[in-house]
Parts: C-alpha cells; structure tokens; sequence
C-alpha cells in the first residue's frame, strides 16, 4: 500500500483548489463568488476521478488503512464527519476503470468513530479502518471496499469524488492445478460464436520451450487463429529458441517483441486483444506488440471451438500435433475468452482472477481440481454460459498452488 503523504495543511488545501475544477464544489459560496468549504480525503489529491488503492488479505491476517479528511479551508467551528460504505461509488468506480470489482462484505469492516475537524485546521487526523481477514470462501475473488465521506454537521459540503475512495481487495486463491506432461489437449467444442472484437488470456508455466509449433491456443475453421511457441529458431542473443509466442491468423502473424518471451519454470501470463483494426499482444499484462490486420486474418472473429495448452491432435483440421509437446510438462488455468477488446489496464490488473458475470466474458475456466467435475471429467465454465472443457490426456493434480505464486515446482 501507498505511503499516505504528509504536506502541511495550507499547502494541502491550496494544491487541492488549484487542481480542481469548479465542478467539484457544487454551488459557490454566500458572496456568488466565493466558493464554499468542501471536505475532501487527502489520499485523493492527485486522482482525476475515484482514487483507489490495493489492499492485501489472506485467511489469517487483516488488514488497517488510513484515510486523512481534509478541507479546502478553515471554518470557525467544528465540523463533523464520517465513513460510509456506498455501493454506487464501486459501480461508478468499475464503470471508469472497465473493472468488476465485487462488495466487500461489510460486517468485516469496521469504519471507526465519528471524526472531527477542528476550527480554525485545515485537516483530521488520519483516520483508521480496520478490515477482518478474509474467509476462505471469499479468498481469491475480486472484491473492493468503497467508501466516502459523509457530512454530519457543520457548514461543509462533500466533494464529488476526492471524498470517495475505493480499496481494492487483493487475496490469494489457492488450488490444485492440472499438470500434464505434453500437449494438455483442453477443449471447448461447439463454441460457435463470432466476435467482432474479442480477448483472449491465460496464465501457464512451461518446463521448457525446446521446440517450436507449440500452442497454447488455437481455433480453426477454414484456417487457424492460432498462438504458439514459435521464434526465434535458436538463441538470439535475447531471447531463447522458440521461446517468443506468435499470434498466427490467416495469412499473418506478429511476434512479440523482442525481450517479451516466455520464461519457463515460472508462471506467466499472455493474452491476445483485437479490436476489428489491431491485434496487440500482452505479455504478463505489458504491451509486447501490435499490428494493423484486416478481419478476414482473425476469420471475422469466429470461434467455432477453443484450445488451450496444446490441441492434442487436430481433430480432422490441420493443426499442431501432440509431438511438438513431448518432454514439455505445462500447466494453464485463468483461460478466458471475451467479446471485447479489453485494455491495457483491464489485462494487468485482473491478472489473477475476475468476476464471472463480468460484461463481455463469454467463457472462463480454471483448470484446477476446484472446477472439475469427476463424474464427466468436465472443467466447469465459471460464467455458466455452458461451455465446459474437457481434455483427452491423462494429467496429475499438483496441489495448493496460489494465485500469488510466481513459480510452482512440477510434480
């Protein structure tokens, strides 16, 4: 978390009036010229809309934050405030930042008491909020406490946003995570969907990248789209064989840029963003290259299956066999596909896990014993739009992996 900055309290106020804009205050003050005392969240100062900031629980250990009530002036009382935990603030939050941030469940919250700004200061106190540990059930989901300022007396009125402030909720998630030896084959038949613009993503690790033609995903219909371990064909001085994943389509490609490959025996993250002009590519949630390519290249944005990890054989369409894979043990899970064109900012910050019922995700699946089902050796698709993936290969459970791990010992 952020170290909470300390300015005197002139200096603050003054810094505050100058980088806002009228908007904020509401109406002007008693001379219609004036404007009139607001109260507003030190933390908040240089935030263009809602400030937010990431806050880390586990299932053993909570958490404190702090938070500065300040005014854009002096009064000549005291004026009253508090904490309030506001929904529309998180809703007004996820819509400006393209996020899905779940509430946090307030009876683990405790806001502190009422606070007072004394006459004649600028500022309280840093207030403290006290946030429980997090349930097991909770643990991993994309959660955020919202809360604001609101007035209970004196002659102050709130901020529009700097009263306001969002604290994200960071949890590790921990599951048993499919590891196979070779192509993992992980379909999703029958997908059949177009999307004019989409997103693809997925976290894996990779015990080697020996050879090229590997993919980690692929759909084919009268061609392939395709993303597969690919360049360079030996060391380059950078970047090691093979090791740069290339986004293939119909009848163009584009690499990553040089640096931006795969490293083996650490979890990464790669992801795929088209939107109907541009494919750009992500390499654990950094911008690693893109290029202007026509629809017909990505077959208008028709899916007629998915395939993660390796597609395991070919299914009566060219494609990638199992023998690229052999002597590769690799692990995927966080797969996702959406009908959006998900920003460079979106990408980073969801790393970890989203929210299925998230606007535009249109299939996520772990691969993680969590999602499978044994009777039908089904991974469940978290949005429950029916798409379930299933594998023909044979694969171990390699057990209590985090979502906070960067590197998991194969089994």
């Amino acid at each position: 978390m952020r170290n909470i900055f300390k300015i005197g309290a002139f200096a603050l106020a003054a810094l505050f009036v100058a980088g806002c804009d009228d908007a904020e205050y509401g109406e002007g003050g008693k001379d219609g010229n004036e404007l009139g005392v607001h109260a507003f969240l030190a933390e908040s100062i240089n935030s263009a809309g809602i400030a937010s900031d990431m806050v880390k629980l586990t299932v053993n250990e909570g958490a404190k934050v702090v938070l500065t009530p300040a005014l854009t002036d002096k009064l000549d009382t005291d004026c009253e405030v508090r904490f309030v935990i506001d929904k529309a603030v998180l809703d007004s939050y996820n819509a400006s930042e393209g996020t899905g941030y779940q509430m946090f469940d307030e009876s683990l919250v405790n806001l502190g008491e009422d606070i007072t700004i004394k006459a004649g200061k600028y500022a309280a106190d840093a207030a403290v909020i006290t946030l429980d540990k997090i349930p097991a059930a909770l643990s991993g989901l994309p959660l955020a406490l919202p809360v604001k300022l609101e007035k209970i007396s004196g002659d102050v009125e709130m901020t529009a946003n700097t009263s306001a402030y969002v604290f994200v909720i960071t949890s590790p998630m921990v599951n048993d995570i499919a590891q196979f030896n070779g192509a993992a084959g992980l379909w999703v038949n029958d997908f059949e969907q177009t999307f004019p613009e989409f997103t693809i993503e997925m976290r894996l690790q990779v015990s080697n990248t020996s050879n090229r033609n590997r993919d980690i995903f692929c759909t084919i219909n009268d061609g392939e789209l395709m993303f597969r371990f690919e360049d360079p064909q030996s060391f380059d001085g950078t970047n090691p064989a093979h090791s740069l994943v290339q986004f293939q389509g119909v009848g163009d490609y584009l690499n990553p840029d040089s640096g931006m490959y795969i490293h083996t025996n650490e979890w990464q993250h790669y992801a795929v963003t088209y939107d109907g002009t541009k494919v750009t590519i992500y390499v654990n949630g950094v911008k690693a290259g893109d290029k202007n390519i026509t629809p017909k290249v990505v077959k208008d944005g028709y899916f007629k299956y998915l395939t993660f990890g390796g597609i395991g054989g070919n299914n009566g369409y060219w494609a990638p066999g199992d023998s690229w894979w052999t002597g590769c043990n690799i692990m995927v899970t966080e797969c996702r596909i959406w009908s959006v064109c998900r920003t460079a900012d979106q990408i980073s910050k969801n790393i970890p896990s989203v929210t299925p019922d998230i606007q535009g995700l249109e299939g996520y699946w772990r691969v993680s014993r969590s999602s499978y089902d044994e009777a039908t050796g089904e991974f469940a698709d978290l949005t429950g739009k029916g798409h379930p993936m299933t594998t023909s290969k044979s694969f171990v459970w390699n057990e209590g992996i985090s979502s906070e791990d960067t590197s998991t010992p194969w089994k």
